[in-house]
């Protein structure tokens, strides 16, 4: 899918620019080397985790939101992106002004709906891309994606969720605030993994730091949730560059000139086809264990049998669609009949068990029908074998399958003693018959009973073949004009081809 390119930039958008990048990525490294190495001292502590901190975060969004001045069919996308950072960022800036320093502040405060916020519609932003860069993918690509992010949830649930909730205290407000952090960063990290299965592993620069923005947000909220939430006295400075690095990488993906486009064609084979439902197995039958262990919360447990029951719907929707495939290879397009491989195929089963249940191979060709082919044309030939394989199918359901095991040749494996044979092989020969003005297609046909008069599917095909041509050279011989001559009007330019079995003159 191709998207517009950005929009082209006057000298005010190219210095805007300059002075976001110049403030995002080195606003970023200051505060970093300010809380990791201690650069500056502890006076500027106020400055770097306030003013600048929140300036950096703004200007992730102010870069996302230039983004989407030309990011064509996915400015809605961006435009979700841009909402998301500066309601964190507002949230920021509340935190600081009113929060902070206040011994009794309120909990839950706006400042919290700006976080909460920032979950929903970075989610919203992340379909919305997806929506935009695919087309129809593979069904075990999503399959994949959703395991995958099942499992990322079950995980976090059982790991992050769990040691919240057991440790979460105050009002059911406050409760149910507290909780719904680690929820939106289970969400938000389960769709991350989600993403990256559906790119088959391989996410790409672009798709890689969008991913990798949301990856270290929740990674960041996860450390801080964890170590708020263990009691004693805490301090976030360690946490905050990684925030900060989640929004450098959001605001350099949005530098990016071109959009990835998740590919649709999924190529799976051998163990990469079972590589995600097994490894994620693997790994909900080791939650099922830490589980049994020790108590787990309802969430946990639905997280990790849902997990399993997409790995089961994935394994058996792989089935249907492998047995469809096979289905599709083994049958004959034009008639829908079984193909030659098919025939072979249960010819050799059925002659494996034959001494319990006998079985009559039938081989039958058409006479007559190279001349029809050649008078009418290959459409109508074709027409012709399809009308003649709907026939046959017809003849014989009950009593055995039919094939088609060569351009005009047809074969039939039926069920039952000589009775059934004589008669549901004179049935097949009438259904490879139509007549009408200037043409008469029959067959000739030759049976094998196995395993009275050949064990091997070799030897049965041989003799069903002699037998078959033994009664097309009878029948040639005993009427030399196999074909009535056709007519001049039939013959002529105007002539259409035959229409169920009769030639039909185009109507001037």
């Amino acid at each position: 899918m191709t998207t517009a390119g950005p929009a082209p930039q006057t000298a005010s958008t190219r210095a805007l620019r300059i002075a976001i990048g110049a403030l995002l990525f080195g606003g970023a490294a200051l505060v970093a080397l300010h809380d990791w190495l201690g650069i500056g001292g502890s006076s500027l502590d106020s400055t770097v985790n306030g003013p600048l901190y929140d300036a950096v975060i703004a200007s992730a969004g102010v870069a996302c939101l230039l983004k989407a001045r030309g990011a064509g069919r996915e400015r809605s996308a961006w435009l979700a992106i841009s909402a998301a950072i500066f309601a964190w960022a507002a949230a920021e800036v509340y935190w600081a002004a009113f929060i902070e320093n206040d011994p009794s502040a309120p909990y839950p405060s706006p400042a919290d709906i700006g976080y909460l916020a920032f979950y929903p519609l970075a989610a919203t932003s992340v379909y919305l891309l997806i929506r935009e860069r695919t087309r129809e993918l593979d069904w075990r690509l999503w399959m994949d994606g959703l395991i995958a992010a099942l499992a990322t949830a079950a995980l976090g649930t059982a790991i992050v969720f769990e040691y919240v909730a057991n440790r979460a205290t105050g009002t059911r407000l406050q409760v149910t605030t507290t909780l719904a952090y680690p929820l939106g960063d289970i969400l938000m990290l389960s769709l991350v993994v989600g993403v990256v299965a559906l790119t088959r592993w391989r996410p790409g620069r672009i798709w890689l730091l969008l991913l990798a923005g949301l990856g270290a947000l929740v990674v960041a909220d996860i450390a801080y949730t964890l170590e708020s939430t263990g009691g004693g006295e805490f301090t976030s400075y360690w946490i905050e560059p990684i925030y900060l690095l989640g929004a450098v990488f959001l605001g350099a993906e949005a530098w990016q000139a071109q959009t990835a486009e998740i590919q649709p064609a999924a190529r799976f084979d051998g163990w990469r086809e079972l590589m995600v439902p097994v490894f994620f197995t693997a790994v909900m039958i080791g939650l099922f264990a830490i589980q049994y262990s020790r108590g787990s919360t309802r969430l946990s447990v639905m997280l990790t049998g849902a997990t399993m029951l997409a790995v089961v719907a994935r394994l058996a929707i792989g089935v249907r669609e492998n047995k469809r495939l096979l289905e599709q290879v083994q049958t004959d397009h034009l008639t829908g009949l079984g193909n030659q491989g098919r025939m072979q195929v249960d010819l050799e089963a059925r002659c494996g068990r034959a001494a319990e249940e006998p079985v009559t191979l039938l081989l039958l060709d058409l006479n007559g029908f190279k001349r029809f082919n050649d008078t009418f044309g290959h459409p109508a030939g074709d027409e012709m074998l399809a009308r003649l394989g709907r026939q046959l199918r017809a003849a014989v359901s009950g009593n055995g399958f039919a094939y088609r095991v060569g351009g005009d040749e047809f074969a039939v494996l039926i069920d039952g003693d000589a009775e059934d044979e004589d008669r549901v092989g004179k049935r097949a020969a009438e259904a490879l018959t139509a007549r009408g003005r200037g043409f008469e297609v029959g067959a000739s046909w030759g049976a094998v009973s196995i395993p009275a008069e050949a064990d091997t599917p070799s030897a049965a095909m041989r003799l069903a073949d002699v037998r078959m041509y033994a009664q097309k050279e009878s029948r040639r011989l005993a009427e030399p004009g196999e074909f009535d001559e056709l007519t001049a009007a039939e013959l002529q330019v105007g002539s259409e081809l035959p229409r169920d079995g009769k030639a039909v003159e185009k109507q001037e």
